[in-house]
């Protein structure tokens, strides 16, 4: 979902409206939040972010809005120099972290990921790469795996036309399912009745979050799903690369979107509630009155084209006062 090299980078920055994000010559970056620093939180340090950095990175992290309410940061285990995080999911002390190896497999090869981290210490719990390997009936394998979220039902993992039920444990695949007509599963988001909702991306127009009832996909035999079986739809913004329903106030709890590029990242909550957030934004987790979101901004791919900057590939961030948060300086997106 992000961009292959700058020149690139900077077109889809300005189909997204993402002004801020573009690195050429003379840019300035966004200046940092000055909001006074939330207890227990604030600009961390490089050594500050738990588990081992990266050898390709280097200190220091770079300045980003709303640093006062970063509280956390971790790395992501070893993965590999072609590993590009994108799914999100928090549980307690333990997140599991969905993405795709960028290089480009063999005809009908696997290239998904899922890690399960201890956020405590950044260390490895489980890891399971080529997700779909070996299970072929509806979804033989995936590619991106930009869509996670975690229910009773089990760990739910989707991308552009597919979509898997892992067991979270294990993770290994119970089920599978093709996502037909206009039905995307570039993210994934569950609200509190217990539906899930399958999102698309696109970087200029917006798509609708279907919602469904997971009893259909679980239906004996079902192995397509199709966007006319939608029990709701809501619209989202455009570039839309992950989502969670959350209380983070003023007004009722909703879904809340990020957009990025892996220079520039929003928390959209609707047209007047923008804030600028992590470059790099993916997928997104609520807990406790705080945030979890994992960057692709430090992923090798990118870092080796240059200009990214240095962030944490997981953030915890306090929003208790988000109303307060400096506005998104990431241009002018619907």
């Amino acid at each position: 979902m992000s961009i292959r090299g700058d020149v690139l980078a900077m077109v889809a920055c300005l189909a997204l409206g993402l002004s801020a994000c573009s690195g050429a010559a003379g840019d300035e970056p966004a200046p940092p939040d000055r909001a006074a620093t939330i207890d227990g939180c604030g600009p961390i340090r490089y050594d500050d972010v738990a588990g081992r950095a990266p050898s390709y990175l280097r200190p220091p992290l770079a300045r980003t809005p709303n640093e006062h309410a970063l509280c956390r940061g971790r790395w992501l285990p070893a993965t590999g120099p072609a590993f590009v995080p994108q799914g999100l999911v928090v549980r307690g002390d333990r997140a599991w972290v969905s993405g795709y190896n960028h290089r480009r497999p063999q005809a009908g090869g696997d290239s998904c990921r899922v890690i399960v981290v201890d956020l405590r210490t950044g260390a490895e719990i489980a890891h399971r790469a080529g997700v779909a390997r070996d299970w072929s009936p509806a979804a033989p394998s995936c590619q991106h795996a930009g869509g996670l979220a975690l229910d009773p039902h089990g760990l739910w993992l989707a991308q552009r036309g597919k979509a898997w039920l892992l067991d979270p444990e294990t993770l290994e695949v119970r089920r599978g399912w093709r996502l037909t007509g206009a039905l995307r599963g570039s993210y994934l988001v569950t609200d509190p009745a217990g539906r899930i909702g399958f999102g698309g991306f696109h970087p200029r127009r917006s798509r609708p979050l279907r919602w469904f009832e997971p009893a259909l996909l679980l239906e004996p035999g079902r192995v397509e799903l199709a966007a006319r079986e939608a029990v709701d739809r809501q619209p989202g913004p455009p570039g839309v690369q992950g989502a969670v329903w959350a209380d983070l106030g003023p007004g009722p709890a909703r879904v809340w979107f990020t957009r990025s590029t892996t220079r520039c990242g929003e928390l959209w909550g609707g047209r007047d509630r923008r804030y600028g957030f992590l470059p790099g934004a993916e997928g997104i987790a609520h807990q406790d009155g705080r945030v979890w979101v994992v960057s692709e901004a430090t992923a090798p791919r990118y870092v080796r084209q240059g200009g990214r900057p240095v962030v944490p590939t997981l953030a915890q961030y306090d929003v208790g006062e988000l109303a307060r948060w400096q506005r998104s300086t990431c241009g002018g997106g619907a």
